[in-house]
């Protein structure tokens, strides 16, 4: 009987064990899988969340979009009027270098003729103590009564014309001081109105790179979140179903190995029926539809024209204006930044790509404020000029068609600066 017990307790025992390995195996999983269940719902919960700020942002930036395109025509209206102001501003000066030109030319008439106006001045003041009616009164001969009478008739004609000359003159020097000191006023009025308007867009410029990094720094950041909890998120799933197949391989194992165990009698069970966690897993519009309509990029006299011999000998590929020192220079049609920097030859270069493979090249510039890769339009402002010791900046425009220079100035609207050269 005790020899029967035996076998008996045994297989029980076996039996036990088998049976408790198979419901042990699926507690462990459940119990890691119900842990990594919550984290990925916890993630699911965050990811939710940001994708609502993500929405959020979304919006925000379409406002942010709509403010800088409101913006954008606020900058190009400020560049249209700098520009104006400085056509201005160059007009004056050149008018009143001119009536300094006159106002010196009558003043060196009247000291040429000081002599003259002398003499006059001198008859004059005879005439005046003896007027011609006087002569009748003197004791004279008839022969020389008459004789005076007729150089009289001649002279004084000639004194009163003279002397009418002296006062336009001098009417016209008093005019012309006038007028230079009314366009002295003038000017300084206008470079302050540039003054203002130049403080201006600088100020828009600033929002502008403002709203720009706020935009990007916020969008930049949930993204990197999103991505990382999106990440997260499919690791966790990977994990999740690592998990759960190997909880159904644990439960198939463990069924097909307890009848083995009863059947054999084996005393030990296998060591590697344990549940394991797997291992962590252009732009713009058509160019060639714009032909005489481009913005002039600066204001300013053309100095250099399109195929001219250089100085050194070659032949130019572009034009050359002449602007004022600071002057404010547009983007002359719509397109996008694709080269921003100092370049060998040029200084610092600006390369703007329109459709249809035209490009516009701008150097000369002192400051630049486009950035690779930024969409522009017409008469957007993209940089200024410098302000040298000597002489005025010149700015050198280039038009190329696939790579191609081509004359600009044809494709420039038409306006009141004149070209020389």
């Amino acid at each position: 009987m005790g020899i029967l017990d035996r076998p008996s307790l045994r297989t029980l025992i076996l039996a036990g064990a088998a049976f408790g390995m198979l419901a042990a195996a699926p507690a462990m999983a459940q119990q890691t899988d119900g842990k990594t269940g919550q984290r990925l719902d916890a993630v699911k919960r965050a990811l939710k969340q940001d994708q609502k700020k993500q929405q959020a942002l979304k919006r925000r930036a379409a406002e942010i979009e709509k403010d800088m395109a409101t913006a954008r025509q606020k900058r190009i209206a400020a560049a249209q009027a700098i520009q104006e102001q400085e056509r201005r501003v160059t007009e004056l000066e050149l008018s009143l270098r001119n009536l300094a030109t006159q106002r010196q030319g009558k003043s060196v008439q009247m000291k040429a003729r000081r002599a003259q106006y002398g003499r006059v001045l001198m008859a004059m003041q005879k005439l005046a103590r003896f007027p011609p009616e006087a002569l009748l009164v003197q004791p004279l001969g008839p022969s020389d009564t008459v004789r005076s009478a007729i150089l009289l008739r001649s002279v004084v004609p000639g004194i009163e014309q003279t002397a009418d000359a002296i006062r336009r003159d001098l009417d016209g020097l008093t005019m012309t001081r006038r007028m230079v000191e009314a366009k002295r006023q003038q000017l300084v009025s206008a470079a302050e109105g540039l003054k203002t308007e130049r403080n201006r867009l600088n100020a828009l410029l600033v929002d502008k790179a403002l709203l720009k990094a706020r935009a990007q720094a916020q969008r930049q950041k949930v993204a990197r979140r999103m991505k990382g909890l999106s990440r997260e998120a499919k690791s966790l799933r990977d994990l999740l179903r690592r998990l759960r197949e190997q909880k159904d391989e644990a439960n198939k194992r463990a069924a097909r190995n307890a009848p083995k165990e009863l059947s054999k009698d084996k005393t030990k069970t296998k060591s590697n029926t344990k549940t394991a966690v797997a291992g962590p897993v252009v732009g713009g519009r058509v160019v060639s539809k714009a032909r005489g309509a481009m913005f002039y990029p600066a204001a300013g006299r053309v100095i250099g024209l399109y195929g001219q011999a250089t100085e050194t000998g070659l032949t130019r590929k572009g034009i050359v204006i002449e602007t004022r020192p600071g002057g404010q220079v547009v983007a002359p049609y719509d397109g996008q930044v694709v080269f921003s920097g100092p370049f060998r030859g040029y200084g610092q270069l600006l390369i703007i790509e329109h459709s249809e493979g035209y490009h516009t090249l701008l150097a000369g510039l002192s400051k630049l404020d486009g950035s690779i890769g930024q969409k522009v339009v017409a008469g957007e402002p993209i940089g200024v000029m410098g302000r040298p010791d000597a002489g005025k900046p010149a700015l050198y425009v280039e038009l190329r068609r696939r790579g191609q220079p081509i004359n600009p100035l044809p494709w420039l609207a038409a306006r009141k600066s004149k070209v020389n050269g």
